[in-house]
């Protein structure tokens, strides 16, 4: 046997030893794959728990900003709005307003109390995902003796309605949820996920200068140079 078939037959057995995996090098990958899973398992559930979070916030805002325009609508077409306002329930302070204490189902608010709120469904299935709390102030009336007031503040809260659930729909609170890094619900299960207050103000009226000042002032009357009675 010549030189060269020999170094042929040698490179050959090399070869053939190095073919396919040991015993030692199978259980390096899997302890490998094993520590990158749990590495990486704590992580995944992190970002998909806060971009779900950040998604019902997202819709959250929009359902609480429909609410405020369906009622800046109502007032802005003008004549006498008060019947559909008095279905929204009425507190002094808006911001002092207590949270839900249960949600209903119906298409209304309860007219008396600020304590129910409005059971919300985006997607048309048999769940709903969103309870909406709002409420007003009885706000400022007009000299003309309009039953509709110049000017009010309008309170909108949107809970999590499935996270509140998942709770037993315990107790919730007014203040809205903080939207930090989370592994579950977060805050959502306790906390509003969209909190708006804002003043609805009707300008067209012939004393609505004189009454808005009033309404902002807290006074009986405001004169400073306007003719105010």
């Amino acid at each position: 046997m010549s030189h060269q078939q020999k170094t042929r037959m040698q490179l050959s057995s090399k070869t053939a030893n190095n073919n396919g995996l040991t015993l030692i090098e199978c259980l390096v990958a899997i302890a490998v794959i094993g520590l990158t899973a749990a590495v990486m398992a704590p992580v995944m559930v992190f970002s998909v728990a806060t971009r779900i979070q950040n998604q019902r916030a997202e819709q959250a805002l929009q359902i609480a900003q429909g609410e405020i325009d369906k009622v800046r609508l109502m007032v802005e077409r003008g004549g006498d709005f008060s019947s559909e306002l008095s279905a929204y329930p009425s507190t002094t302070s808006v911001a002092a307003a207590g949270a839900p204490t249960l949600a209903s189902a119906s298409t209304a608010f309860n007219s008396t109390t600020t304590t129910v709120a409005k059971l919300v469904n985006i997607d048309d299935d048999a769940d709903s995902e969103f309870a909406v709390q709002v409420f007003r102030s009885p706000g400022s009336p007009t000299s003309s003796g309009s039953p509709s007031p110049v000017a009010f503040e309008l309170g909108v809260r949107v809970y999590d309605y499935q996270a509140w659930q998942r709770i037993g729909g315990g107790a919730v609170e007014t203040k809205a949820a903080s939207l930090s890094f989370t592994s579950g619900d977060g805050q959502r299960s306790k906390r509003p996920l969209s909190v708006i207050y804002t003043n609805i103000f009707k300008g067209d009226r012939d004393d609505a200068l004189c009454k808005y000042r009033q309404y902002l002032s807290t006074a009986s009357t405001v004169t400073n140079g306007l003719n105010c009675i």
